[in-house]
């Protein structure tokens, strides 16, 4: 088959995958061994670069990354949808699955949940550790909006992201991640099933999308995890998907 392309975000310095949405797309690929390659695109270049080749539907209203460019040459949006296309065209190695319990779980179930409660911390400091100067403009005026206080990320204070840090501390959305890694038991290993499965991509994504935010803030999640070996012995796992980052 053909190369596939990657659309991802670039990143300050070494530019790698930082974003955990591309994380869940570019692990598969890894897991796959797929022949593909990076296309960046900073923020403001993703609509110039989609829209020729994308029709949103009717309720959505902005083009995302990860996107990728099939063998065929289409183009296709959205980590899930591009998670079943590569099962389909790859099928081995196999997932042991996509959309299963525990991927509803944690990804329609706590996630989002985490994610907002979150903004304060991530959407304050992705600007000055990740972002490249094309794309925080863009940030501070698009996330403005996400925030819903009247602030833009520059404007927000430890005050703020210490809220919300207690935010997810009081939730306990963190320790019911661990649960829901540990339900199998841990002598069935260090995944959240007995083989790899898209739930896997999904949580590393998050973890690793946190170590790039910064230290003290992959600190704080690994302890309001409630058991911050566990989540280390299970990055660890993964990491033959993760070191591939960049190309």
């Amino acid at each position: 088959m053909k190369q596939i392309t990657l659309f991802d975000l670039p990143s300050q310095g070494r530019c790698a995958c930082w974003s955990l949405n591309p994380w869940k797309t570019r692990m598969m690929l890894n897991f796959k061994g797929v022949d593909y390659k990076t296309e960046w695109l900073e923020y403001p270049e993703v609509k110039t670069r989609l829209e020729k080749h994308i029709t949103l539907p009717a309720d959505k209203q902005l083009y995302t990354i990860p996107t990728v460019i099939l063998p065929d040459g289409t183009y296709l949006e959205d980590s899930l949808a591009i998670a079943h296309k590569l099962e389909e065209l790859y099928p081995e190695p196999k997932l042991a699955g996509i959309e299963t319990p525990t991927w509803d779980r944690l990804a329609r179930d706590l996630l989002p949940g985490l994610m907002g409660d979150l903004r304060p911390v991530y959407f304050s400091r992705l600007p000055e550790r990740v972002l490249n100067e094309a794309s925080r403009e863009y940030w501070q005026t698009t996330r403005k909006e996400f925030l819903g206080i009247g602030k833009r990320p520059d404007e927000l204070t430890d005050a703020d992201r210490d809220a919300a840090f207690k935010l997810v501390a009081d939730s306990g959305k963190l320790k019911q991640v661990t649960a829901l890694l540990n339900a199998n038991g841990a002598d069935k290993g260090p995944l959240f099933e007995e083989k790899i499965s898209f739930v896997d991509f999904v949580w590393a994504g998050f973890l690793v999308f946190w170590k790039r935010v910064g230290d003290a803030e992959y600190e704080k999640i690994l302890e309001l995890t409630g058991d911050k070996a566990r989540h280390l012995k299970f990055l660890e796992a993964m990491e033959p998907y993760i070191k591939r980052d960049s190309f």
